[in-house]
């Protein structure tokens, strides 16, 4: 009879090997089923809620952040820093965006291009893993790799948008472990998954740090995460002054 440890390692070796043979479509519909009972529950979330605060590399606070997203593609950010001297805001309607801050009165309009990240990213947000559509973009299988030891499955998503990000799932249990990005200077962010917490009956990440190019820089801490909350629909009206 082969050893127990034995055993327990060739089970690992096939799990990896199926989790490797999937299509994209198969790793999403695991890992949405790896967020919930009922997945079904996932296409009435209408908008989120999230309120996170952030420590640098050794600890030290950094920050505050409210961040909102609202169906269809509405995404709501404000930033406070350490001293809470400064806020700024980010803001965007799926149409128009526009940048605040209370260092200046002037409101900064932001690009057509860059609105239409900002729109993919909320709806990214909003749809838990799914794929975009193909007229926003893709998703395809990435390389295998290794978080902490543990096989992972990949999936790359590329909006039409140029907002692009890796997700990195548990090649046994299908739950997010990292999210990368490319940065504009070519390096790369990952958010790694420290610690998850459930809300309304969906896995949501708690707390996560944050690497550039594999170095701790931060960590962030979602102090409260809402299903859909009732949101102040100025948010995301265009300021008049």
């Amino acid at each position: 009879m082969a050893p127990f440890r034995t055993i327990l390692a060739w089970l690992a070796c096939a799990t990896c090997a199926m989790a490797a043979d999937l299509t994209p479509t198969e790793v999403i519909a695991k890992a949405r089923a790896a967020l919930t009972k009922d997945t079904a529950a996932l296409t009435k979330v209408r908008s989120l809620q999230f309120e996170l605060t952030s420590v640098n590399a050794e600890g030290k606070p950094t920050g505050y952040t409210l961040l909102e997203v609202n169906a269809p593609d509405q995404r709501y950010q404000l930033s406070v820093n350490a001293a809470r001297t400064i806020e700024e805001t980010m803001a965007t309607n799926g149409r128009e965006g526009w940048r605040q801050s209370t260092q200046t009165t002037q409101i900064g309009v932001m690009r057509a291009e860059f609105v239409n990240v900002l729109r993919d990213m909320a709806a990214s947000d909003l749809t838990f893993f799914a794929a975009p559509s193909e007229r926003d973009g893709n998703v395809t299988l990435g390389p295998a790799s290794e978080i902490n030891g543990r096989k992972q499955v990949a999936l790359e998503y590329v909006y039409k948008s140029g907002f692009r990000i890796t997700r990195h799932f548990d090649a046994e249990t299908f739950q997010l472990t990292a999210t990368d990005q490319k940065m504009p200077d070519g390096k790369t962010q990952r958010q790694l998954v420290l610690a998850t917490t459930s809300v309304e009956g969906i896995l949501f990440t708690q707390k996560e740090a944050i690497l550039i190019d594999g170095q701790k820089v931060a960590e962030a801490t979602y102090e409260k995460i809402s299903v859909n909350p009732t949101l102040v629909p100025g948010h995301y009206t265009f300021p008049t002054r």
